[in-house]
């Protein structure tokens, strides 16, 4: 009887087979397979389920809206003495992807490092256009340094990001144009001629997101101006993350954006000259300038007038982040009290990074007397080597400015007795301040800093009897 049920037992254990010989799994109906392709983690896996049978070859290409195509080359096997094979193995791997779907894609996404030449490269980059692609991210070397990358033209084309590991010219020949897209990336990319970004509003109608990250421009003139007119543009981002010294970066130029619907402006590291305009931009609701000086120590009364007109013509914003060069353009105008905007009526949240004197902090304080909604002060400040020193400020007029609205504050890497000097002064006259808080970025130093910031800062004393004092880890 025992020996009739182990060999029952034991026949139910065997895995199930259909007469034709396919496993249970690939009996399953597609809309379960499909499901279970999705669960994937990258492409190369995805496409790889195309040997187990002639049942999986095409799977994968009826997946409904299938989401993304991720082709990274350092997710290879990693074996130098094999490279070649690695690399010849690859391009025919996603020459097979591109050449062998049928429908349309949505996102080609490659990284191919210095593997490939430009040609391969551009190669399947058509290849998606003909699939009709939505999104593309290109991640590439070109072989020759300033070699010319001519993207094609496509129609449906929404997103374009294209990062450079190498500085190549990018050009878009008359008469192209990308009729969808909406957001546009560029990274360290060579830009042959300022009118190709101004052309952007002709060749991307309808963009709404724009970003210049380490991009150059060769052919210009010294007192050039960069202009960005772009009539749907809701985002503009200018960075310059790359510390060199290289007198023929956009950043070494005018700049001149008029966007009517833009809604978010960050520029980063661009050094100021005497040209720096933001007009017709009345939707602008958040503006992030932290510009880079090249003459540290020569800030002209010139250049003050054209910071302090600059925030005038932004004085809407909700949200405003701005850097001691700035404070110290605003400190140098000719004629600070008539040219510094009146009022910031709309201004909710202000961040400054700063070193901190008797000059910035009266800046400081003229920005919040401006500002008579101002709810959270961010500071991130840049202790200096010199000795803690007395400020002078008119104690009536400051206890009025503080008590208004300023709910919030929140300081960045809290260290140093200027630190120390900013928060007591903010406590003593901030009567409605309801939070304060001491972030940091790096784990060590908050676990160092934060339990003696507490407890020093717990024995000032305090307008406001119901504040808080917080301390954050951000990652």
């Amino acid at each position: 009887m025992n020996k009739n049920r182990t060999m029952k037992r034991s026949k139910r254990a065997k895995p199930s087979n259909n007469e034709n010989g396919v496993d249970f799994i690939s009996n399953m109906p597609d809309p379960i397979l499909q499901l279970i392709l999705q669960g994937l983690p990258t492409t190369e896996e995805v496409v790889r389920t195309s040997v187990l049978s002639k049942r999986w070859r095409y799977l994968w290409t009826s997946i409904p809206h299938f989401p993304f195509i991720d082709l990274d080359v350092s997710r290879g096997p990693k074996n130098p003495n094999k490279l070649a094979l690695q690399k010849k193995k690859f391009k025919e791997f996603v020459s097979w992807v591109l050449e062998n779907q049928t429908i349309d894609l949505d996102n080609f996404r490659l990284s191919s490092y210095n593997h490939y030449m430009q040609s391969t490269i551009l190669r399947w980059v058509d290849a998606a256009v003909m699939r009709k692609v939505k999104r593309l991210d290109l991640t590439f070397f070109t072989r020759g340094l300033y070699e010319d990358i001519i993207m094609p033209h496509c129609h449906s084309l929404e997103s374009l990001r294209l990062f450079l590991y190498t500085r190549s010219h990018l050009e878009f020949p008359d008469g192209m144009c990308f009729p969808a897209l909406r957001f546009l990336e560029l990274n360290n990319v060579v830009i042959a001629k300022l009118d190709l970004v101004e052309r952007f509003s002709e060749i991307c109608p309808l963009l709404e997101e724009l970003c210049l990250i380490d991009c150059f421009i060769t052919n210009r003139r010294v007192g050039d101006t960069l202009s960005i007119s772009c009539p749907k543009l809701k985002t503009l981002r200018i960075h310059k993350q790359r510390k060199r010294v290289c007198g023929w970066g956009i950043y070494y130029f005018g700049l001149k954006v008029s966007c009517p619907e833009l809604v978010f402006f960050e520029c980063v590291g661009l050094a100021v000259q005497n040209h720096f305009i933001l007009e017709n931009v009345d939707s602008l609701k958040k503006a992030v300038i932290l510009p880079h000086c090249i003459l540290q120590n020569k800030v002209s009364s010139e250049l003050g007038d054209t910071i302090c007109e600059l925030l005038a013509g932004i004085a809407h914003v909700e949200s405003l982040s701005l850097n001691h060069f700035i404070i110290r353009c605003m400190d140098a105008a000719r004629d600070p009290i008539r040219d510094f905007p009146t009022s910031l009526p709309n201004l909710k949240k202000l961040e400054i990074t700063t070193t901190i004197d008797a000059f910035t902090l009266n800046v400081i304080i003229r920005i919040i007397k401006c500002s008579p909604i101002l709810e959270s002060l961010h500071l991130n400040i840049q202790e200096e080597s010199s000795k803690p020193e007395y400020w002078g400020l008119h104690e009536v007029e400051t206890r009025e400015i503080l008590t208004r609205h300023l709910k919030r504050v929140e300081f960045l890497e809290f260290d140093g007795e200027k630190h120390k000097l900013v928060a007591r002064w903010l406590l003593e006259y901030a009567n409605s301040l309801e939070e304060m808080v001491f972030s940091w970025r790096n784990e060590v130093k908050y676990h160092e800093k934060s339990t003696e910031t507490i407890n020093q800062v717990s024995k000032v004393y305090k307008a406001s009897s119901t504040v808080k004092l917080i301390t954050l880890l951000k990652h």
